[in-house]
């Protein structure tokens, strides 16, 4: 019933469009996954990774290493790709979405390059976007309440769900097929039978905690900043049980055959050849101006600072924390929850730490034109997991308050950026377009100015509630499809019973409990 209920809210907030290029990369393969035919512009023994963007990567400057699939020749992750690849089939099939059903009129928005760009989608990707990010999303919500229920019982375990749901980024980041949104579901999967093996430990469950996080890990690298202090609490579990050498074959072997299948899909990329060619990023570094603007620190641009670890929590441009009050509550919480979990509380800061030490020294750790520090997403429900313990323990109203003081604020923030295509009217696109935030203090390429980043003022957040209120434009496919009328009924149809049945099963499975 979670799984239903968040599913079908996501794709009722779902625009049905990329944001960004990353997942333009990881669409193309995906579609030629799901079609097993080459792009149009491939060429075998020529075409090189970015050979589908020959205006940004023109070939005569493109030094990667030649392709030997067409399939795989992107830098965009195979498994991310191959997640994607069953909804592209469906529509590539049935063609449930198509260019002439899903064509926005030439008023649904004032600016007319806008509304071409969407009708030029092709309808296949659309359909992706518009269920992708929504069910992933949904699995990670059901899957962070089976967590929660190893620790806690029914309502706080429903209640930290359902705020995880819709008060967290997780949210503003299911209308997107970002490949953070796959990887967090592995992870929570992964962190959900660690705790099942913790309980019984069964080799099964640790064989599908490892099968799961190997999984995550060959869609997104950095699954490694989890893996490190989940070994060492493995190793902490190893010491004090029996069957040591099973559950550690069980443990290590599907985490050493996913770097090893990582390796083996590069090889399969560019052939097995020693020399590689340009192992450059998505973006290369020229791209990349760090600048500043008058009256603001030049430091505060600065990789690794102290200023960046803060900023990923507290700068008003991308702090997590700003964009997501209701995790403040961790100040709380985490004390609460020690008392009782030690150990566990102890590795989700580790956790936690992990991710923000490392990303506050990455160039790029604000996530660009992301919506706040999309880089922690996969923190998300290790920051609100210890909330469950403070609402076991503490009945007060003021407590209770307090978390509705936060929770409505965040869950505000994230329909301002599910509301409106906050990437074009906003930031802007690449500061090609003037009057946008990439447009501050003259802004170019990749450059945010600090002022964007540092100032509530020109926040990305204030920017796009000020925007929702003055120059609004709605951006939810399914409302433009269908109508305002049409849409709202379907809503009612469709969420309403699954509602009242799920607040019915809790209230039946409550008293049975008591």
């Amino acid at each position: 019933m979670i799984f239903l209920i968040t599913f079908s809210v996501f794709v009722f907030t779902s625009d049905g469009h990329r944001y960004t290029f990353d997942e333009s990369l990881s669409q193309e393969q995906g579609l030629r996954m799901a079609t097993l035919e080459p792009h149009p512009d491939y060429v075998q023994g020529e075409s090189r990774p970015f050979f589908e963007y020959p205006s940004l990567f023109p070939p005569h400057t493109n030094f990667r290493p030649i392709c030997e699939n067409f399939v795989l020749c992107s830098h965009a992750t195979v498994v991310h790709s191959l997640t994607q690849a069953p909804f592209i089939a469906i529509n590539e099939l049935f063609h449930i979405i198509t260019f002439q059903n899903k064509e926005l009129d030439f008023g649904s928005y004032q600016d007319l390059n806008y509304t071409l760009w969407r009708n030029s989608l092709n309808p296949s990707f659309t359909f992706m976007e518009l269920f992708y990010g929504p069910f992933f999303s949904a699995l990670s919500v059901s899957v962070f309440f089976l967590v929660a229920r190893t620790f806690f019982s029914i309502k706080p375990s429903i209640i930290i769900s359902f705020l995880f749901a819709f008060s967290t980024i997780i949210w503003a980041y299911s209308q997107t097929s970002l490949n953070v949104i796959p990887t967090t579901f592995f992870i929570i999967l992964g962190y959900y039978f660690f705790r099942r093996f913790q309980n019984k430990f069964s080799y099964k469950s640790i064989l599908v905690c490892a099968g799961s996080l190997g999984v995550g890990f060959l869609a997104r690298n950095d699954v490694i900043l989890f893996l490190i202090p989940l070994f060492f609490y493995f190793i902490y579990e190893m010491i004090r049980h029996k069957n040591k050498i099973l559950n550690t074959v069980c443990f290590v072997v599907p985490l050493i055959s996913s770097y090893g299948m990582s390796e083996l899909i590069n090889k399969i990329r560019i052939g097995f050849e020693t020399n590689t060619g340009d192992p450059s990023p998505v973006v290369s570094a020229a791209g990349y101006a760090v600048g500043h603007v008058a009256d603001i620190p030049y430091d505060l641009q600065i990789p690794g600072s102290p200023l960046e670890t803060f900023g990923l929590l507290f700068s008003p441009g991308v702090g997590l924390l700003i964009f997501a009050p209701i995790l403040i509550t961790a100040f709380l919480s985490f004390p609460d929850f020690f008392k009782r979990y030690k150990l566990p509380c102890l590795f989700f800061l580790s956790v936690i730490g992990f991710f923000v030490l490392y990303y506050a020294q990455n160039g790029f750790w604000h996530g660009l034109n992301a919506w706040s520090a999309r880089y922690l997403l996969i923190t998300v429900p290790f920051f609100l997991l210890p909330l469950g313990a403070s609402i076991e323990q503490r009945k007060n109203i003021s407590f209770k308050l307090s978390i509705l003081v936060l929770a409505i604020p965040s869950a505000f923030f994230n329909l301002v950026y599910l509301l409106q295509d906050v990437s074009w009217f906003v930031w802007g696109i690449m500061a090609t377009r003037s009057g946008h935030l990439y447009d501050i203090g003259g802004a170019a390429n990749l450059w945010i100015s600090p002022l964007v980043l540092w100032t509530f003022e020109y926040s990305q957040l204030t920017q796009s509630i000020i925007n929702l209120f003055f120059s609004f434009e709605h951006d939810i496919f399914l409302l433009h499809t269908f109508g305002a009328g049409i849409y709202t009924l379907i809503v009612g149809i469709v969420l309403v019973p699954l509602i009242f049945v799920f607040f019915q099963r809790t209230l039946r499975y409550t008293e049975q409990q008591n």
